[in-house]
């Protein structure tokens, strides 16, 4: 039964947690290893009986595995980002809609390589993963007032940051 959990948690979170490692490292093969060190280390520690707070104890492991990922790392990283919905969409835009997206996702790429790691952290689980706030808190290891402080500061600062580059256009 045990090993059914383990299949169950995975195919309900190994795409999500993939995408999240990929936004945060911008590399496919990087992404992959640590989503596959993130399952391992799951099934090492983790107790059946946790399984309702599994969502939230892979992104912290995740996470995790990424800051130490990082920190090995010497010299810039460089975050690929796309648009994920940018498929079957692009065939009924125009030109300059195209490039417009494009454009945009850019500067969302050069904005987010700005942000502090906790701050591109808070953002993307929030705003992409659709966390809770309950599940940033486990995952950040932080209060709630911590939590919305943190991503009320790290919207603000993608916002000033956009304005300044569009600025610079």
């Amino acid at each position: 039964m045990r090993s059914d959990l383990y299949a169950e948690l995975f195919k309900q979170y190994q795409s999500s947690l993939h995408l999240y490692l990929y936004r945060m490292c911008g590399s496919q093969e990087t992404a992959e290893e640590l989503v596959q060190e993130t399952f391992y280390r799951a099934m090492v520690s983790m107790k059946a009986e946790h399984a309702s707070y599994a969502r939230a104890w892979l992104y912290k492991v995740a996470r995790h595995l990424f800051i130490d990922w990082y920190r090995k790392q010497r010299g810039e990283m460089q975050m690929n980002r796309e648009l994920e919905q940018q498929g079957a969409e692009n065939t009924y835009r125009s030109p300059e809609e195209v490039l417009n997206a494009r454009e945009r996702t850019i500067r969302i790429q050069q904005v987010m390589k700005k942000l502090p790691e906790q701050y591109r952290t808070i953002l993307l689980l929030r705003e992409m993963n659709e966390l809770s706030y309950k599940e940033l808190c486990e995952i950040l290891d932080m209060n709630m007032n911590q939590v919305k402080v943190t991503l009320f500061r790290a919207r603000e600062r993608f916002k000033a940051e956009m304005l300044l580059m569009k600025g610079d256009d």
